[in-house]
């Protein structure tokens, strides 16, 4: 119950949703599923703390690394835990999507060159690259607590 100790903005569903970039059945979804944590004021209407903006933008990230829900929600548990940690892991996210999607750019810049050389000369080219990335795949998925490799 939204009380005197409460300190902090407050956002209804739709103003949170707007400031958020996502539906308020989205925002509605999450609560279901404790995603998200509103307060309730006395006539029992929902307020989303300032933070939950931040909490959707980790959801978000964390989607994009095509984690299910219920994985969010138990990564959301140990970052609530250590609530300075949230920040630091949203930013390190981005950075590294920016950073594997300007790898595929990379890469798709790298196809029509290698079409200029014969089979064996790909194969001594992109060798050192392919276990690069073997590896690189085998990490993240170790980090992210699955083997990519194993269904």
């Amino acid at each position: 119950m939204l009380g005197s100790e409460f300190i902090g903005k407050l956002f209804k569903i739709g103003e949170l949703a707007e400031l958020a970039g996502v539906s308020k059945r989205t925002i509605d979804y999450y609560t279901q599923l404790g995603l998200l944590e509103p307060v309730r004021s006395e006539t029992n209407y929902r307020y989303y703390p300032e933070e939950s903006i931040e909490r959707l933008r980790l959801i978000d990230a964390l989607k994009k690394q095509h984690l299910t829900l219920e994985e969010i929600k138990e990564r959301l548990q140990i970052i609530q835990n250590q609530p300075d940690a949230a920040d630091e892991i949203v930013d390190k996210i981005e950075h590294l999507q920016e950073e594997m999607k300007h790898i595929q750019e990379e890469l798709l810049e790298l196809k029509p060159l290698l079409k200029q050389l014969n089979d064996q000369q790909i194969k001594l080219m992109t060798k050192p690259l392919a276990q690069q990335g073997y590896t690189l795949l085998h990490t993240l998925a170790i980090l992210l607590g699955g083997d990519p490799f194993i269904n």
